[in-house]
């Protein structure tokens, strides 16, 4: 009797989409809240990675740091540039294995396992954009609060098939 198997493995990364911070409130006075919501302008006084990354999440709350901007003057725009930070990657690996087993001239069994997000690693979705709530930074500037794939978590799927 002859056994065959057969694997796949399938492996996506992906750097972030582009993300543009908000001011929250319509600081310039032009009444557009909507489709081009205002920009704040970057600290000068600020040092260190605006991007703190997934680890910096887990570690401060925040995937950017908010103090590296500035509320921009009343009636004025900020110099924070459109789509200048990225937000998180994604990282995926799914894998499959398939055996057919021979039982009869026509007749096979193929025995199927397949794992989605073999690794367990979580992809993030967006943070929160809006960095000020009035003049005050905001609470959920930065805040990662959902992830970019459905079912997120490991899945395995195991199946019998068989084929005459």
């Amino acid at each position: 009797m002859v056994k065959r198997s057969r694997r796949s493995l399938f492996f996506v990364a992906n750097s972030g989409f582009p993300i543009t911070p908000q001011v929250g409130s319509n600081r310039s006075g032009t009444g557009d809240t909507g489709r081009l919501p205002d920009r704040p302008s970057w600290n000068p006084d600020f040092k260190g990675n605006v991007i703190l990354g997934v680890d910096g999440f887990k570690k401060t709350g925040r995937y950017f740091d908010p103090n590296a901007f500035s509320v921009p003057a009343a009636g004025s725009f900020g110099n924070v540039g459109r789509d200048q930070l990225r937000g998180p990657g994604l990282f995926n690996v799914d894998t499959s294995l398939f055996k057919r087993i021979p039982l009869k001239e026509r007749l096979n069994l193929q025995f199927r396992t397949e794992v989605f997000n073999a690794l367990n690693h979580p992809n993030f979705g967006h943070p929160n954009l809006i960095v000020f709530s009035g003049t005050d930074i905001s609470p959920t500037a930065g805040v990662l609060t959902g992830t970019a794939t459905s079912g997120n978590g490991r899945q395995i799927q195991v199946a019998l098939r068989l084929e005459f």
